[in-house]
């Protein structure tokens, strides 16, 4: 069975100016909303990734309140801290706590800072107060193993050097324990082949406790710095080699509609992602250029087809209007059908990809949706008024070698 055979003849460009109108009226709508020349004051959300900073992502098992968290912050010298709460398994709670860099830090100093938010927060463990030993859930790899090794609980024989190298693979299995969850819930959740020794000197050091750190990552300025220049030089780089592309590939009212529709998806799709809320961060600007390939490849396809007709004798004596209503009418199947895979593909990502894939997945979402609409509405009629403003003989046929 196929689909799309026997759609009906639409016209098009009947509706250009309006749908130029309404989509350049939206662009300027949403730069005014995102007030980007207000710098740190407006609405543009840039991730750790280019500013410099914490960004840690926590798990409490307990009652612990979103305000508890952003005071007992503050009290530790961090009041600018920024807390948001994310969806959590039940009688869990997941809090994303981002600090900005102070000025002049270096890497030792956001390892040091990081480290500080780190015990502030343990000391919010509902347990603590009750067992002051180490909770066992919020122990990094390297703290359990130097304390294995110090202690050697398995006798284990060697240098110093060996001793640790034997260890770390038990520490990785301890580590994996945790799954999902992040937290271990029972000493009956520790790995059914650890050695029984370990075990026994986990219980008398250790109480398991009810934080965790899922992510942690610290940036400092000049880290940040350096990926703000090169993601920028990349974004630059794919941006021009395109729009060199376009212009080479066909005639100046195709090269012309090329790049305003390149440039119109991404303000159109840079404005939505702000007004949503949405931070910018690496894998973010990864996405922004799938949706640029992705929708001056469907603006090609429709360009090839108007110069493929262009060349047919029942053309000859055609307006550019109806070329390229002919054009867009017989690439409308392909364009639903490429367009409406990659939206179910972006919103499975989306829907059910989580935190971490949300901010990614989001970009390519709202592209597909603009680029199909840009690829009709936008590059198409602007190769129609350019025609019509700058008219010249065969046109059309200028680059069809």
């Amino acid at each position: 069975m196929r689909f799309f055979d026997n759609l009906p003849y639409i016209d098009f460009m009947k509706y250009k100016n309006i749908a130029l109108s309404i989509s350049w009226g939206l662009i300027v709508v949403c730069i005014l909303l995102a007030q980007p020349w207000k710098g740190g004051d407006s609405r543009i959300k840039v991730g750790m990734q280019f500013t410099g900073g914490i960004d840690m992502q926590v798990r409490f098992r307990g009652d612990v309140a979103q305000d508890q968290v952003r005071q007992a912050l503050a009290k530790g010298g961090f009041p600018d801290a920024a807390v948001v709460a994310f969806d959590a398994p039940k009688g869990l709670h997941d809090y994303s706590v981002k600090v900005k860099a102070r000025k002049g830090q270096d890497e030792k100093d956001a390892s040091a800072q990081s480290n500080q938010i780190r015990d502030i927060l343990k000391a919010l463990d509902p347990g603590a107060a009750q067992d002051p030993r180490p909770a066992l859930n919020s122990e990094s790899v390297g703290v359990l193993a130097d304390s294995w090794s110090a202690t050697n609980p398995l006798g284990i024989q060697g240098d110093a050097a060996a001793i640790r190298a034997a260890y770390e693979p038990l520490v990785g299995k301890l580590m994996d324990a945790r799954g999902d969850r992040g937290l271990l819930s029972d000493w009956s959740d520790l790995p059914k082949d650890l050695p029984p020794q370990l075990v026994e000197q986990l219980k008398g050091t250790h109480r398991l406790g009810n934080f965790a750190v899922l992510k942690n990552e610290s940036f400092s300025p000049s880290i940040s710095g350096e990926w703000t220049r090169k993601t920028l030089t990349a974004v630059a780089w794919a941006m021009g080699a395109i729009m060199i592309y376009v212009m080479f590939r066909f005639t100046a009212s195709f090269a012309i509609g090329g790049i305003v529709a390149l440039i119109h998806d991404l303000l159109m799709a840079l404005g939505i992602f702000t007004l949503f809320g949405f931070e910018y961060s690496v894998p973010v600007v990864a996405s922004f250029l799938i949706l640029i390939g992705y929708s001056m490849s469907d603006t090609i396809v429709i360009f090839d087809r108007i110069r493929e007709n262009s060349r047919r004798p029942e053309y000859r004596r055609a307006t550019i209007t109806k070329l390229v209503n002919d054009s867009l009418n017989q690439t409308l199947s392909r364009t639903i059908l490429t367009s409406t895979c990659v939206l179910f593909c972006s919103f499975s990502l989306f829907y059910w990809g989580g935190p971490a894939l949300r901010d990614l997945a989001f970009p390519i979402f709202i592209g597909v949706i603009i680029g199909t609409f840009s690829s009709v509405y936008i590059a198409s009629p602007v190769v129609v008024l350019w025609e019509k403003w700058f008219p010249k003989e065969d046109s059309m046929k200028q680059k069809h070698a």
